[in-house]
């Protein structure tokens, strides 16, 4: 046992350790920061279908009151 203690010891392998945790921390990294950029994706496409749904709503309404008022002035 003591060769496998001086083997899991040795500079060689903590090396490849460290190197080993930091790929993996930097996938973890890169995938916390794609979750987060999909959640703000998220959140700012249904503020932006909700800011148009609003507006064709106004013009809507705009449109409704010229056609209305067009058709009072005919009668």
């Amino acid at each position: 046992m003591a060769i496998l203690e001086n083997i899991q010891n040795s500079q060689v392998v903590r090396a490849y350790r460290q190197g080993y945790l930091a790929w993996l921390g930097a996938h973890k990294a890169a995938f916390d920061m794609t979750q987060e950029g999909i959640s703000k994706l998220m959140n700012s496409r249904e503020e932006l279908v909700e800011d148009l749904v609003q507006k064709g709503e106004a013009v809507e309404a705009d449109v409704q009151t010229r056609v209305n008022g067009f058709f009072n002035r005919a009668n």
